[in-house]
């Protein structure tokens, strides 16, 4: 807003507005007076309710309850904020108050609203706290003139209100759980055409086959740009529909960002992930997002196949976690995904081979790569120089092929070389945070590490066998974060020359070290005390 525009706004206001608490007292104010914001109830407020209810159009409250006397004088009010966590309930009689077009009541602590409150037609902006409200009015489905229901619950098992397909003008809505009467299935959303931003679809699992799918109307919702689609995680049986009621949810274009969670089926619809790139016409089957821009698949645990990503030019973030069905990423699944920014690839617990070419992805700024315990060191991306951009990299613990488990280095066939030569290339483009992740085992770490000397953060976890850091910690000039997590046996830290060195290392936190511990305190004393190489660190945190 342009500071003259501000300003008059705010002369106009302040003519109109009061603002009540205990050191302003009520006063006597003039006719003009339109909004009130009152911090608590007092004798004066009430009185000057009295003499001001027909002309009130806002009133905000923090503190206290409106009784329904009160309430009942307000009969001009538009627009009320209960959102203080003081106030409990709404009284019944607010159903009288006709022109209400907005509620909010998100900080109540009340557990249910009253029926009445679906009389309010005109009303047009309902927010409410999900965390203790566990039910919505029955009859919800008259407020006819409702364009935004802020309201959110993650129970599975909460029953939307019958006939929502009635709120024609409803844009919010963040989740829809899917239930088994014939009111609450799926197709009430295939009349909610103005909805947008972000839209959860929950119980996907009761949608009979993808003509029931179809019925939702996914693909007439211009104006959701992020939709999340979830089945039960557990399910009876094995003869799942899930693939044809993917297909069935077809999103419109404009979709920026789709999370699918506990899809059961072999294998995504190929008309959304596989399409032919030989020619600028696709077939009329196939689904183009090109504005799609984050991606997420959670727990699909029975998805064999990932297929190449050849539609998704605009795509920055891609998540896969928990997938234990899959066994192989492609290669090349992001050869046409020049934007990417953003890669999580974690807790895929059977995932053996993802020999990702990262010449195709220069614009990652971050990779994850983590939790995923069968993935060969081998098989894991290669091109790491090519990536002059990345920032953060969290890795491992990989396996190896030997069966020399006391002394393996699951680390050697990494692209370290790569990853050291991106990193050092430029100053301002260099790799900051390293999470790298190790096995209970592990007596070393990869001396690799030690060229990153762009690093401001360092994670370090599970390395179980390493009994003393060396001393080419001291390389890490602009470290200015070290993190050790479950490091059992170690019992040193690099020299004091080499921790002096760390310049600015402000915060150090081991966890998981207890013989560390005990020599890193003030009392610890003789040839094994650490403590006079970490008492000048500013936090420091080291718990066994």
């Amino acid at each position: 807003m342009h500071d003259m525009v501000h300003d008059v706004a705010k002369s106009i206001m302040s003519k109109s507005t009061r603002f009540i608490n205990s050191e302003t007292g009520s006063g006597d104010y003039s006719n003009q007076v339109r909004c009130l914001v009152i911090d608590s109830f007092g004798e004066g407020t009430i009185n000057l309710l009295d003499s001001r209810s027909n002309l009130l159009h806002t009133l905000f409250l923090s503190q206290g309850s409106l009784s329904d006397d009160m309430l009942m004088k307000l009969k001009n009010l538009h627009v009320l904020n209960l959102s203080g966590e003081e106030n409990q309930n709404l009284p019944i009689s607010i159903g009288k108050l006709r022109h209400l077009r907005y509620i909010n009541f998100e900080d109540s602590t009340s557990e249910t609203l009253p029926e009445s409150v679906c009389k309010l037609y005109n009303l047009q902006t309902l927010r409410l706290n999900g965390f203790v409200l566990k039910v919505l009015p029955k009859e919800m489905c008259d407020l006819i003139s409702l364009r935004h229901l802020h309201y959110y619950n993650d129970d599975k098992e909460f029953q939307m209100p019958l006939e929502m397909g009635r709120l024609t003008c409803l844009q919010t809505l963040r989740f829809f759980n899917v239930g088994r009467e014939k009111d609450r299935q799926i197709g009430e959303l295939g009349s909610l055409k103005n909805l947008k931003g972000r839209l959860e679809i929950r119980n996907l699992e009761l949608v009979k086959d993808k003509e029931g799918a179809e019925e939702a109307k996914l693909s007439e919702k211009a104006n959701l740009f992020g939709l999340v689609l979830q089945w039960a995680r557990e399910r009876e049986g094995n003869d799942y529909n899930d693939e044809d009621v993917l297909d069935g949810l077809r999103p419109h274009p404009n979709l920026e960002e789709l999370v699918i969670q506990h899809f059961m089926g072999d294998q995504f619809p190929r008309r959304l992930m596989d399409l032919p790139t030989t020619t600028t016409t696709l077939p009329e089957s196939a689904i183009t997002l090109p504005k799609l821009a984050r991606l997420k698949f959670y727990s699909c645990d029975r998805c064999k196949e990932l297929l190449p990503l050849q539609n998704f030019t605009s795509l920055k973030k891609l998540v896969i976690d928990e997938c234990d069905g899959l066994t192989n990423l492609p290669g090349d699944m992001l050869h046409s995904c020049t934007s990417l920014q953003k890669l999580r690839v974690a807790y895929c617990n059977n995932l053996i081979s993802f020999p990702l070419n990262l010449q195709q992805t220069p614009s990652l700024l971050e990779l994850e790569l983590y939790r995923c315990p069968k993935l060969k060191t081998c098989m894991t991306p290669k091109g790491f120089g090519f990536l002059t951009s990345l920032r953060e990299l969290a890795i491992g613990p990989f396996s190896d092929d030997g069966d020399d488990h006391e002394n393996s280095s699951i680390y050697n066939a990494f692209d370290w070389s790569g990853l050291i030569s991106s990193s050092s290339s430029s100053s301002s483009s260099a790799l900051r945070l390293l999470d790298l992740y190790g096995l209970p085992h592990m007596e070393s770490l990869p001396h690799q590490i030690q060229h990153l000397t762009t690093l401001t953060s360092l994670l370090l976890r599970d390395f179980g066998g390493v009994k003393a850091l060396p001393d080419w910690f001291g390389n890490f000039a602009a470290l200015e974060y070290l993190c050790l997590l479950n490091f059992k046996e170690l019992r040193h830290l690099p020299s004091e020359d080499a921790m002096r060195s760390l310049t600015k290392l402000k915060c150090l936190e081991v966890y998981g070290s207890p013989l560390l511990k005990e020599r890193c305190t003030p009392e610890s004393s003789g040839p094994d005390s650490q403590w006079s190489k970490v008492s000048h660190i500013q936090h420091l945190r080291i718990r066994g």
